[in-house]
């Protein structure tokens, strides 16, 4: 189960902005309006052949940055929560389309998109480690998810009445 659609990557990042990522053949085909069109599955008669079959590949290259981008989430979260979350978090759509952004930028990452993805590996790091709740427990019942059992520990006594020597 996938935390954001091709068309929400589409729409948080930038349709044009993702259509640069995708389509790195020479001249470039894919436009924003092609992905977001593809995606929705509407308006196809309006591009060649050429362009629908560039636009499926570009579209499956944000797919699979998307997928990535689930699986590493899913690595963090599932230690704390049981999978899937239902309803899911909105936070999880946008940490999402941040980190298939970055799969998406390769070896050329921005500053701006660099910081978001920190970001993004620091959040799920402190759900992993307790320190941030996704909210999900109050929604769904779902506990988050523990491998250890609870346990009282206790030192030895340190006063018993036997050995006050008088003072009691």
């Amino acid at each position: 189960m996938s935390y954001a659609t091709t068309t929400d990557l589409l729409t948080r990042t930038g349709a044009d902005t993702i259509a640069q990522l995708v389509d790195r053949i020479m001249p470039r085909v894919v436009t924003g309006q092609m992905l977001l069109d593809v995606a929705a599955n509407t308006n196809l008669g309006a591009y060649s052949a050429d362009q629908l079959a560039r636009a499926a590949v570009a579209t499956t290259a944000a797919q699979r940055a998307l997928k990535d981008a689930t699986d590493t989430i899913d690595g963090y979260v599932g230690t704390r929560y049981t999978l899937p979350l239902s309803p899911q978090p909105a936070l999880l759509n946008r940490i999402a389309c941040d980190m298939a952004r970055f799969i998406l930028q390769g070896d050329q990452v921005p500053e701006a998109v660099q910081k978001k993805q920190d970001a993004a590996m620091k959040l799920l790091a402190d759900v992993a480690a307790g320190r941030l709740s996704l909210g999900a427990e109050a929604q769904t019942g779902a506990q988050p998810v523990t491998t250890e059992a609870p346990m009282l520990v206790s030192g030895e006594r340190v006063w018993q009445r036997n050995q006050s020597t008088g003072f009691l």
